[in-house]
């Protein structure tokens, strides 16, 4: 028996409206997502980010001929030195960035003659990955140098950003490798040796820390918990000391600091893979200790980006002694100074869902600046970045080294930057590393050093020539 001609007709038309029901929802849930800018409108934001983000490094990933991991577009014009108002003063400068088609290291003259150049592909210092487990890079093309300091005598310690750290010689022959992820900085400690940021993994369904961190831990067997580490390592590459940063924010009471951040903190919600994002741990040299009268010297100033926190530790107890939030924002690089003030590279901004600062968009607002805080006051002060003239901006990352005369010597990462600026925050010198007329490569640390520092008379190499 057949169906009435009324029905079929109302079933066909059915099929034909439904999907246009639901293209007519979803648009009107989109505007008002978008008008309300909701949860739904922020994961959707997420999403389209990090596809972005994935189809930026997937040339990369293949390791094709554009670095693309390592490129940012050019925000302004000039290639290498562009401004050199310093003279030949017997400085040089330490840069670490992507140079000749590979990830390396230079050490040049304020002309921008290069005294001493490292190539340092990943796969030449560290061959076995197995440690790093799923966090391996794929190619040499996907880890950059996040932290270095030279030597003296020319040698170079280093971190492949959380893969390990290295020293090399001043030949770029290998004197050891720490197999341990090392991140973000690496800083001369007072007895020798070195600071470095380290962290530990703990993966899903593994056996959750030793130390526990609830409600944080909580959450561990559903998903994955890091807990970064202040590692002392000695001049031949061994861990002298490790300790769990977590576990000395916990013992200082401040885990309330740590669960300030409005999450519900349901089992079973995810995990922290990166919860504090520790970026810089500083030692506080006996030179400088009598202008912080509050600390000693050899006190730990350590860098929480994630929390927007900067904190002083005491080695000795492993507590800390004093801590401040803002009003900076994702800051990195905090540094001692001689007149009592800790200065920092102030982001300045959040690399949020809803891409209002796109840091690969060049018309993105330059908001970033160099700020300092009075430890005994709290009181933060701009010393460069919110004049006109000097904007600039780099969501992620970024470094400042103090430059004695007064000033600073600034890394603006994503703009591939280098600069100096004076007391009265001219700036002096400048460095942009071209990669062809659109697009610069990023610069992750730029220190200087007097000449009279280094040993080395002769920088050639025998396989060098």
């Amino acid at each position: 028996m057949k169906a009435p001609k009324s029905d079929a007709f109302a079933r066909r038309a059915f099929w034909v409206a439904a999907p246009l029901l639901v293209v007519g929802a979803s648009f009107l849930a989109g505007v008002y997502s978008a008008d309300r800018k909701n949860f739904a409108y922020r994961a959707v934001q997420t999403v389209k980010s990090e596809f972005k983000q994935v189809l930026r490094e997937l040339p990369g990933q293949m390791d094709t001929d554009l670095p693309e991991t390592f490129i940012r577009p050019s925000r302004k014009p000039g290639a290498g030195v562009t401004v050199n108002q310093v003279g030949a003063d017997g400085e040089l400068v330490l840069l670490t960035s992507f140079f000749d088609g590979q990830t390396g290291i230079r050490l040049m003259r304020r002309d921008g003659t290069v005294v001493a150049d490292w190539p340092v592909p990943l796969s030449r210092y560290i061959t076995d990955l197995d440690y790093v487990g799923n966090r391996a890079p794929k190619t040499d093309r996907n880890v950059d140098i996040h932290g270095a300091v030279i030597e003296p005598d020319g040698s170079v310690t280093f971190n492949y950003e959380y893969v390990g750290t290295v020293r090399i010689s001043r030949c770029g022959d290998p004197i050891w490798t720490l197999h341990r992820p090392g991140h973000h900085s690496v800083e001369r400690a007072a007895e020798g040796g070195f600071w470095v940021p380290g962290r530990r993994y703990f993966a899903a369904g593994s056996p959750a820390p030793e130390d526990q961190f609830p409600p944080f831990t909580l959450k561990q067997p559903k998903g994955a918990f890091s807990d970064d580490t202040v590692q002392h390592v000695s001049e031949d590459g061994r861990v002298i000391e490790e300790h769990s940063i977590m576990r000395l924010l916990y013992d200082s009471g401040l885990e309330p600091v740590l669960t300030a951040t409005g999450e519900s903190f349901w089992a079973g919600e995810g995990g922290h893979s990166d919860l504090l994002h520790v970026n810089k741990i500083e030692e506080l040299p006996p030179a400088l200790a009598p202008a912080f009268p509050m600390f000693k010297a050899g006190d730990l100033l350590i860098s929480f980006r994630k929390y927007n926190m900067l904190a002083v530790v005491d080695p000795d107890t492993w507590r800390v002694k004093w801590h401040q939030t803002g009003p900076w924002r994702r800051q990195h690089d905090p540094e001692f100074l001689p007149n009592g003030q800790i200065a920092m590279f102030n982001n300045n901004t959040y690399r949020n869902s809803l891409n209002t600062y796109d840091r690969f968009d060049p018309k993105a607002p330059f908001v970033t600046e160099v700020g300092m805080v009075d430890p005994a006051t709290g009181r933060y002060t701009r010393v460069y970045g919110d004049r006109p003239g000097e904007e600039m901006l780099s969501v992620i990352r970024g470094k400042i080294d103090p430059v004695p005369a007064g000033g600073f010597l600034i890394t603006e990462f994503e703009a591939g930057r280098a600069f100096q600026i004076d007391a009265s925050g001219k700036v002096v010198w400048e460095y942009i590393n071209r990669f062809n007329d659109d697009y610069v490569l990023k610069i992750t640390e730029a220190r200087l050093y007097p000449e009279s520092y280094f040993t080395v008379t002769d920088w050639t190499c025998p396989e060098k020539g």
